[in-house]
């Protein structure tokens, strides 16, 4: 099955509305629409974080796995936002509130048979957590490895259905991204772009993730983990 149009389901002539010459440059490149241009970046930059999280998990480093899910969570939360930097757009999001709302798209979205294991507003603790030194916890504040899991989890659940939210379109089409380049064969080509649209063709965006052992952890139900806390 092909689940490229995916990505415009429901999106219907939406045009670009900041980042335009940089989008349509990707779009020149890639011979694809300017609007699939980005969603296909932006799936290929979650795909990525959710796989180092996973290759993390894998191995036991707990805060670098926890980390990296909940920077995909930000990027959620900007995507079904259209959040902006200028702290003078009237759209402007900061990290924070990117991370909480992400959280709270997995939580009204996410997959109803796995929960997440803590509230919005804990996200952005367990984030200063883990990506400040691991210096701070909240004493009410456990984590386990199922923080990660059950993120993870969602997060899969959520890049394969956003694309049905009806808002979503508007708000990719306004979302500060900008996108990466590199070089193949001595030739500027946007990263992730290309790759996720021969992804698409046969799977869907969060099928085939690397380093995804948290499948199993879930199917299994395994709630044994020992928690960290602040205590």
């Amino acid at each position: 099955m092909d689940y490229r149009p995916l990505l415009t389901r429901r999106s219907g002539s939406v045009q670009l509305t900041h980042e335009v010459d940089q989008w349509n440059k990707v779009a020149d490149a890639t011979k694809l629409e300017p609007y699939v241009a980005k969603a296909s970046y932006a799936c290929g930059v979650m795909r990525e974080l959710m796989q180092a999280s996973g290759l993390s998990f894998k191995s036991e480093y707990h805060l670098g796995a926890l980390f990296l899910a909940l920077d995909a969570t930000e990027l959620l939360g900007r995507l079904v936002t259209g959040a902006r930097r200028d702290e003078a757009d009237p759209q402007y999001v900061g990290p924070t509130k990117a991370l909480q709302r992400g959280a709270k798209y997995l939580r009204d979205h996410g997959d109803p048979e796995v929960s997440l294991p803590h509230r919005p507003q804990d996200y952005v603790e367990l984030r200063n957590f883990a990506g400040h030194g691991a210096t701070y916890l909240p004493p009410n504040l456990n984590f386990s490895a199922d923080s990660t899991s059950h993120l993870l989890w969602n997060l899969a659940h959520a890049l394969n259905t956003m694309w049905d939210n009806t808002d979503l379109a508007a708000n990719l089409a306004a979302v500060e991204i900008h996108p990466l380049w590199t070089t193949r064969d001595g030739k500027p080509q946007p990263v992730y772009v290309s790759d996720i649209q021969k992804h698409l063709e046969t799977h869907e965006p969060a099928d085939q993730i690397a380093h995804d052992s948290w499948r199993t952890i879930i199917a299994s139900m395994d709630n044994s983990t020992a928690t960290a806390s602040g205590r």
